[in-house]
């Protein structure tokens, strides 16, 4: 969580903007129904005692703490060991939500037919506000969401889209449609994945910022004077037992000024909710006692309950690609340029428009490895892929238009010699390599380590030989539209041809697209599961009066991005404490096949020609002032890990 900075820095905040004629200094102190916002933000140093303690104040913890707090007769605290969004984070959260086999699979390993399609929908549902785009001002090939998507009532999470999207996404959708990645004839959101799509995100479209946990769920309660109690720039060391009975967390805050740090505790009349993130809700769990036996007394920590499952069984999502020079503005141009640059900050100020508005190129494919490249793998690994349900698919094709190069530092890989790069890149969606968490020390403030072990199952190496082959395809189209640079590929180069030279290019470039997952599963209490941590109702295994909510609770990692699952996750446990229950919406696929005339008709009009998505590329349309405004189009509904990793122009947040 990153609260908003003028609830930090209030008087000298307020006496700018107050000088300035632009706002009320009493905006800054109230929240406009008479509640003082400094009363959200509890008193570090100062034992206290609520009915809910959450740690974390990320997506899962905001959302749930916030929904918890909504009765007024529930007090609610969070522990968040961050700052302040506006001053620490990026500006962008994307990501399309899971397929309908992918929750019929999770609502099988856990034994609880809620987390299927039609009874896990609502709560998708009830955290987004969405915006459609506005057809008069863009003109690239966005289909109307059906209308069971979203709900008119839900929020408060703003789903929209940015205000720009790149010549490259344009030409993307031409050349994912040229290879066979229909246009999707749904929705992103709709449980159906296989296909291409420029998608939603969530973004504000009012000021094109990013709709945060934060900016949505904790800025709706503040003003409506219903917030929990924040503990900001606070973490928490350990969760406390009275035998095998959470009743709180110990937390410090540090010092300032010369002080040293402050312990106290926050004692839980109700549940501990444990909302940290993949990585450290197991360091949590296993520092507080719950985990591997060996590890706790490895480290002398008494162990509560032994759960071999804490730290086991990540998942997570991993990119690469092949680099080249393209006769397109890309995030490349503000590198070499700085005047572009300062074009691209004055349009995102004035308008919210321009290349710093938009993730990327914007358009995104999906698909099962198709032939031939899917006969080149062994019969082990086809076997092994055969587990997935038939509409998850194996890869996600991602556009960016920018260098990424070896992905060592993506604010320096660009070579910042007069060209434009861009990169197509495919991601593994159905991986088979797992890894682990486990603790440096019994102490929180000790990082914990990790072991993301991408690509060591065979099956994985195979796939993404396969994909880099495939992507080679996609640039062939490109090349044939006149959008490289010559036919040459600037990294890892032509000349890097046979499946070892390929994967080892692979191996030195890869990077976690930050889908972190499962490392605290959720498992069926009568199977055998050696790795359950928690129950279908996020409850850890063995004790009392804790639960696990986020990412690391799901029982895998579903194809989409988390996002999505995260924020509904934790509205359906809120719901569960909260003793509500949702009627499942009777899900359908109406405005499908009303979709699948427009789909054949921007398909006809994409094939036909060498134009771009909407005409050409870049898909220019109309803005006021005369600057060209590119279309929209971004990436996804809703969904869960908030890691942030820079690349060129854009902050990538999944």
């Amino acid at each position: 969580m990153h609260l908003p900075l003028s609830h930090h820095l209030l008087p000298l905040s307020a006496l700018i903007a107050t000088a300035a004629g632009q706002v009320n200094l009493l905006d800054y102190a109230t929240d406009g129904i008479g509640n003082i916002l400094g009363t959200y933000f509890g008193t570090a140093g100062t034992n206290a005692t609520y009915d809910y303690v959450v740690v974390g104040g990320g997506n899962a913890g905001l959302a749930i703490a916030t929904r918890l707090a909504e009765d007024p007769s529930i007090s609610v605290a969070v522990i968040e060991a961050g700052g302040f969004y506006e001053t620490d984070n990026g500006n962008r959260s994307v990501v399309p939500g899971p397929t309908v086999g992918s929750l019929k699979m999770w609502a099988d390993e856990v034994g609880d037919q809620s987390y299927t399609w039609d009874q896990f929908l609502p709560y998708y549902k009830k955290s987004c506000n969405y915006t459609s785009f506005d057809p008069g001002l863009y003109n690239a090939t966005i289909l109307p969401q059906p209308d069971n998507v979203f709900d008119p009532a839900g929020g408060p999470l703003h789903v929209s889209y940015s205000n720009y999207a790149d010549s490259f996404g344009s030409w993307a959708q031409k050349a994912f449609i040229g290879v066979g990645m229909a246009l999707q004839k749904l929705s992103l959101n709709a449980g159906v994945l296989n296909g291409s799509a420029f998608s939603t995100l969530t973004i504000n479209p009012t000021n094109g910022h990013r709709s945060s946990s934060e900016s949505s769920f904790l800025q709706a309660a503040l003003q409506n004077g219903t917030a929990p109690i924040v503990y900001k720039n606070s973490l928490a060391q350990k969760i406390l037992f009275n035998d095998t009975t959470a009743t709180g967390v110990l937390v410090s805050t540090a010092g300032s000024y010369g002080t040293k740090p402050v312990n106290f505790t926050l004692s839980a009349r109700k549940e501990v909710i444990v909302s940290a993130g993949t990585f450290q809700s197991p360091q949590l769990l296993m520092v507080s006692g719950i985990g591997p036996k060996a590890i706790l007394q490895q480290y002398g920590i008494q162990v509560i309950k032994d759960l071999a499952g804490v730290g086991k069984n990540m998942w997570d999502h991993v990119l690469f690609g092949a680099n080249r020079r393209v006769n397109v503005l890309t995030a490349s141009a503000s590198l070499n340029n700085p005047l572009i640059a300062a074009r691209g900050a004055e349009l995102f100020r004035t308008n919210a428009s321009g290349p710093l508005a938009a993730f990327g190129a914007g358009y995104y494919g999906w698909e099962k490895l198709p032939d031939p490249y899917r006969a080149n793998l062994s019969e082990t690994a086809r076997a092994a892929l055969s587990a997935f349900p038939s509409d998850w698919p194996e890869l996600e094709w991602l556009p960016i238009s920018a260098y990424l190069g070896y992905q060592t530092n993506r604010q320096k890989e660009d070579p910042r010699d007069g060209y434009n790069y861009a990169t197509i890149n495919p991601g593994i969606i159905a991986p088979l390599s797992r890894g682990n968490v486990t603790i440096s020390s019994a102490e929180m403030s000790d990082p914990p380590i990790l072991s993301p072990n991408w690509l060591e199952d065979p099956t994985d190496q195979e796939i993404a030989i396969q994909s880099f082959k495939r992507s080679r395809e996609i640039w062939a189209q490109l090349t044939s539209f006149g959008i490289t640079n010559g036919d040459s590929e600037y990294l890892p180069g032509l000349n890097v041809t046979s499946d070892a030279d390929i994967l080892d290019y692979i191996q030195r470039s890869l990077m976690t697209i930050y889908h972190a997952s499962s490392t605290c599963k959720m498992g069926n209490a009568n199977a055998t599961d050696p790795f359950a941590v928690v129950d279908p109702r996020a409850r850890v295994y063995g004790v009392q009066n804790l639960r696990v909510v986020d990412a690391s609770a799901f029982p895998f990692l579903p194809p989409g991005h988390p996002m999505s699952t995260v924020y509904a996750l934790a509205e359906k446990i809120a719901d569960d404490i909260l003793g509500k229950a949702m009627t499942p919406p009777g899900y359908n696929l109406e405005g499908y096949y009303e979709n699948e005339q427009l789909v054949m008709e921007h398909e006809t009009n994409l094939t036909a020609g060498g134009k771009g998505a909407g005409g050409g590329a870049g898909a220019v349309s109309r803005q006021a002032g005369g600057a060209g405004r590119v279309s929209r189009g971004s990436m996804a509904v809703v969904a869960a890990l908030c890691h942030c990793a820079v690349s060129m122009l854009f902050v990538w947040v999944v």
